[in-house]
């Protein structure tokens, strides 16, 4: 690998381990390139600043989750099997990478604020798909998408933060399933098992 490359991979993964603790107002660039093991004028070299730094691991990450949301989870047949395959994907995501999963999802900082509206999103994949099929929900009419939307998308991501905390077992994925299976309780769709977990 050229040495710039392996630079800025080792940047990119210091960044993301620090901005997942301590936030990105909580990082400071020498920090970021002290644990990177390189100097201060490498990391400039990448990017202008920690900020540039900052949303382009945030929108990479968000990007990533998107398109295996779009490529892999089915916009027909059972609703179920749609519902496992975003918790799937989200869960998986997780186990892959924590800390880029916590910087992304959970930490909630002002990065989600400014993203225009054409960046790819994982969490505006989740609630359109909810209001793409809200009609085959046996749901009270004032629960609109703007609550259903938030209430399962905590059913999703609070596992997570159990899981980090040692309170879930992981791998996280092992809970697809179960999650999946609870998130269709609450919006009242017929639970569907996938063919690989029937019985």
């Amino acid at each position: 690998m050229p040495r710039p490359t392996r630079f800025k991979h080792a940047i990119y993964e210091s960044a993301t381990k620090l901005f997942s603790e301590r936030g990105v107002s909580g990082t400071g660039i020498r920090e970021i390139a002290r644990q990177a093991g390189v100097s201060e004028a490498a990391l400039y070299r990448h990017w202008k600043g920690k900020q540039q730094l900052a949303r382009e691991i945030f929108v990479q990450g968000m990007a990533d989750l998107h398109t295996a949301l779009v490529t892999e989870v089915p916009t027909a047949g059972p609703v179920s099997l749609s519902v496992l395959a975003t918790v799937r994907i989200f869960f998986e995501a997780f186990d892959e990478n924590p800390e880029v999963f916590h910087y992304v999802l959970l930490s909630e900082h002002e990065l989600w604020r400014t993203i225009d509206a054409d960046v790819p999103n994982p969490v505006s994949f989740w609630f359109d798909l909810l209001r793409g099929r809200v009609g085959e929900f046996d749901l009270p009419p004032e629960l609109s998408n703007e609550l259903l939307g938030p209430i399962t998308l905590g059913m999703i991501l609070r596992p997570s933060i159990a899981a980090a905390y040692g309170s879930v077992a992981q791998p996280l994925a092992s809970h697809a399933t179960t999650v999946s299976h609870a998130i269709c309780r609450v919006i009242g769709v017929p639970w569907t098992a996938p063919a690989d977990t029937a019985g």
